[in-house]
């Protein structure tokens, strides 16, 4: 009888499976545009914002930096998420130098230099560390963290994102970065 039970349960046939998971895979890709849908870049080519900010080192940095490519990853410190993430961009650091790729991290929407100081010691970041204002927050359109836009020597914006990246999408993102 338990046998008899089992073969008239119906199977899922493979392709249903495959069903499930494209929809799946389209409500995710839905989400994300949903939430980037306001970055620079994302409708249209846009160049991004130029800014002086005073780096954690008390030196001064050019946002965008004339000539070179850029990745510019805007966190909290506060931010749990941007605590996950920061770690994958410095995964890709080889790799994104390799493709001549400067990194600066920005902290926006901090309270002290010595929370922002505390996140960067936790992190053991190793690219320049930005602090940024609202003005900047205003300027690259940050409505969330973390948020990374990838920039070309030309100041142009070529890719962005909000939410957790993985090392494997950040390096993607650097590959297909509109040239």
């Amino acid at each position: 009888m338990n046998q008899q039970t089992k073969s008239n349960k119906p199977k899922k046939a493979w392709w249903r499976h495959l069903i499930e998971l494209l929809v799946v895979i389209g409500v995710v890709l839905a989400i994300m545009q949903w939430q980037e849908r306001h970055l620079l870049g994302k409708s249209d080519s846009a160049k991004a914002p130029s800014q002086i900010l005073v780096g954690l080192d008390q030196q001064t940095y050019a946002l965008p930096a004339s000539n070179q490519k850029q990745l510019i990853y805007f966190f909290a410190p506060w931010c749990n998420i941007c605590r996950l993430s920061i770690g994958n961009i410095e995964l890709q650091k080889e790799a994104l130098l390799n493709k001549g790729y400067q990194v600066r991290y920005v902290a926006l929407d901090w309270q002290t230099q010595n929370e922002v100081e505390a996140f960067v010691a936790d992190k053991e970041l190793s690219f320049p560390v930005l602090m940024g204002t609202l003005e900047t927050m205003q300027n690259y359109k940050v409505k969330g963290f973390p948020t990374y836009y990838l920039v070309d020597e030309h100041g142009d914006i070529t890719a962005s994102s909000q939410g957790y990246s993985t090392a494997l999408g950040i390096w993607l993102r650097s590959l297909n970065a509109k040239n």
